[in-house]
């Protein structure tokens, strides 16, 4: 099961997409106090391209910390890039 130190804000991951990479940033790790998660919830902010939207579903991360299967909502989008959230609770 993944934990909040699994992840860092800064890190590099690569996530499969229809047959594409996309590169995603890890720009934000956040606890949840009042979680009933084992370990604790958490909330974990990625920043991808503009160029290539993802849509919600479940991806395979794969990264320095090794590969996860993250589900990821996308919650925003501005001139530099996308925004995603993928919350642990």
């Amino acid at each position: 099961m993944a934990s909040v130190t699994d992840f860092e804000q800064g890190q590099e991951f690569t996530v499969e997409a229809g047959g594409r990479r996309v590169s995603l940033e890890l720009s934000a790790v956040t606890p949840i106090a009042a979680s009933p998660r084992p370990g604790g919830g958490f909330s974990l902010m990625f920043r991808g391209p503009r160029e290539t939207p993802l849509p919600q579903a479940t991806y395979r991360f794969t990264g320095t910390s090794g590969a996860h299967d993250i589900f990821i909502v996308p919650v925003a989008a501005d001139a530099t890039g996308r925004l995603y959230e993928a919350v642990f609770n």
